[in-house]
Order: structure tokens, then C-alpha cells, then sequence
């Protein structure tokens, strides 16, 4: 009933704008795993997206998708003035955010993606509204071999080793990039971490910035780890508040900095 509830709304959104293109692509990707079989340009209610044939950019795109963690931002968007996406794949929380004039940070390492985010960020003429990195999170700086799913484009994933059909791509602690990142200490700051199940050692490589900045609530996918080494790692850095968000995401707000370091 809930997946029921869900295409629904994806529907409603693409009649909404006339896109009987994503309708069929949807039924294709569905059913088959396939997709449209050209490129092409959509309007949502996000904004205007560059679409890869044969994979399903189209539904990232669509409002309704991961509707849980986009209805807590927008209930949450007078609470933050500076959004950072970790693992943002084609930018469209970047894109959702800026025109409430929230400042936004992007992080995706597989350049397939990132080339496609920088151009729906210039597609929605975003200029300088949003910065960009080419780099993953984690918590080393080096190198790292992904798997890029072609269809699935934001289901790319770290693998021990890589292959001729992986990429390979720069992962970099956020304590490493802060001092680029223009934050001050007074900002409200919302981090979403969505890395497909390296978001244990992207907080442990954040944990000066954690330390430094006392306005942070960060919104966590814990589909592949669960909740506990999540947790875990944010609280043998400092004290936080947590709560749901959906049924793969939680949130967790920085109360103390009450440590066992």
C-alpha cells in the first residue's frame, strides 16, 4: 500500500508537468530495469534536470521521491542557513534548497554524476548559490575504487577492489575541506550523509568540524548500516539528539560536546 501511495504521487507530479516520457520510463524501469532511450531535459517542481538515457535520473528529479527526508527539510528550512549533500549524485536537494536562499555544498565523487549535477545546477542557474566537489566522504584522504551502477546512478558503492569496471575515484575527510568551505561558527548547518553505507567513517573524518561547530543536525541514510554504527560513531565524538526521518533515514542534532576523547 505504501509503495502504492508513493507511485501515486510520482504520477500526479509528471502529469503535472505533461511528462508522459517519465510515466513510460517509470512502467520500463518498473518492470524491466530500462529506462528512456535518449537524453533529455524535464521540469519539476524542483527545478529543470538533464536526464541520462537508460538510467533513472528522471525520478531523482521527481518532488516526490524520497519524499520522507525532503518533507523534513522543508518542515526544517527556517532552522538552517548552510546545507551540505554528502554523495548529492545529480544535485537535486541542492537545487530544492537554494531558492529558499539556504547556501548549499555538494559532495559526489563519481564524475559521471558530478558533470551531470554541474549541469542542473547551471541549468537552474544556481551561480555561485552553490559549491562543488568532485570527492567522496570518508575518513582518510586517498583513493578509492566505486561501482557505478549505469541505471541505478545513485546507487554507486566503495569496493575493496577494483576492476576494469569500476571507477575510480578521491575520497577526502570533511575536516580536510573545511577551511574551503567558508563556514562560521554561527551558521546552523544541516549535513546530510547519503553513502550508501560509508557514513560511519564519513562522520569519524568530520570529527573536528563536529567538535567546532555547535549548530549541526545531520540527516543520515541507514539502509545498509543500520542505526547502531551510526550512532556509535557520533556519540564518541560528542552528545546528540536523535529521531526518525523515514524508514531508511534518521536524524541527529548536536546537544553537547561531552566526550569520552
Amino acid at each position: 500500500m505504501k509503495k502504492l501511495k508513493t507511485y501515486f504521487w510520482y504520477l500526479v507530479e509528471y502529469l503535472k508537468y505533461g511528462d508522459f516520457l517519465s510515466i513510460i520510463a517509470s512502467a520500463r524501469y518498473l518492470f524491466n530495469k530500462s529506462s528512456h532511450r535518449r537524453d533529455r531535459v524535464i521540469r519539476t517542481s524542483i527545478g529543470t534536470f538533464f536526464c541520462r538515457k537508460n538510467t533513472n535520473d528522471f525520478q531523482f528529479a521527481n518532488f516526490h521521491y524520497e519524499w520522507g527526508v525532503k518533507k523534513y527539510l522543508l518542515d526544517h528550512k527556517k532552522d538552517f542557513n548552510v546545507f551540505i549533500d554528502g554523495g548529492a549524485c545529480v544535485g537535486d536537494y541542492c537545487v530544492l534548497l537554494s531558492r529558499y536562499n539556504i547556501r548549499c555544498i555538494a559532495f559526489e565523487p563519481v564524475m559521471n554524476n558530478f558533470n551531470v549535477m554541474m549541469k542542473n545546477f547551471r541549468l537552474n542557474s544556481l551561480g555561485d548559490h552553490v559549491m562543488a566537489y568532485p570527492v567522496g566522504l570518508g575518513d582518510v584522504n586517498g583513493f578509492s575504487y566505486f561501482n557505478f551502477n549505469p541505471v541505478n546512478t545513485g546507487a554507486s558503492h566503495i569496493v575493496p577492489d577494483g576492476s576494469e569496471t569500476d571507477c575510480k575515484v578521491e575520497i577526502r575527510t570533511f575536516d580536510s575541506l573545511v577551511p574551503s568551505l567558508k563556514l562560521n561558527k554561527d551558521d546552523f548547518i544541516l549535513l546530510k550523509l547519503d553513502l550508501e553505507g560509508m557514513e560511519p567513517a564519513a562522520i569519524m573524518g568530520a570529527k573536528e568540524f563536529i567538535l567546532q561547530y555547535p549548530n549541526i543536525t545531520l540527516v543520515l541514510e541507514d539502509k545498509h548500516t543500520g542505526e547502531h554504527p551510526i550512532k556509535e560513531a557520533l556519540d564518541s565524538i560528542a552528545g546528540f539528539q536523535y529521531g526518525i526521518v523515514d524508514e531508511f533515514n534518521i536524524f541527529a542534532t548536536k546537544i553537547s560536546n561531552f566526550t569520552s576523547n
